[in-house]
């Protein structure tokens, strides 16, 4: 593990503000049926585990830290759309 630049502080530091989107839309409009919801809590740990991935490439690769949290936004954004799509499907009318 090397010390973290300003650079790579402020990388983790969006990480962590990041990781609270999908529990946050899991818990503001959670499915009612329990097939749903076993799927999006499917969902919300597989960003969670995809920004902790990226965090931690970040802590002990210097070189990869850039493409770390890039790769890790954009799947950690692809799994809220996700999310958002099974949740607005699962709502009733």
């Amino acid at each position: 593990m090397h010390e973290l630049t300003l650079l790579e502080t402020v990388y983790l530091c969006a990480g962590l503000l990041l990781c609270l989107v999908l529990p946050m839309m899991m818990s503001a409009y959670a499915p009612q049926n329990r097939a749903a919801r076993r799927f999006c809590m499917k969902v919300v740990w597989t960003g969670q585990a995809l920004l902790a991935v990226a965090g931690l490439v970040i802590l002990f690769s210097e070189a990869a830290a850039l493409y770390a949290i890039m790769i890790g936004s954009v799947s950690y954004l692809g799994c809220a759309f996700v999310l958002r799509r099974k949740l607005r499907a699962a709502r009733p009318v």
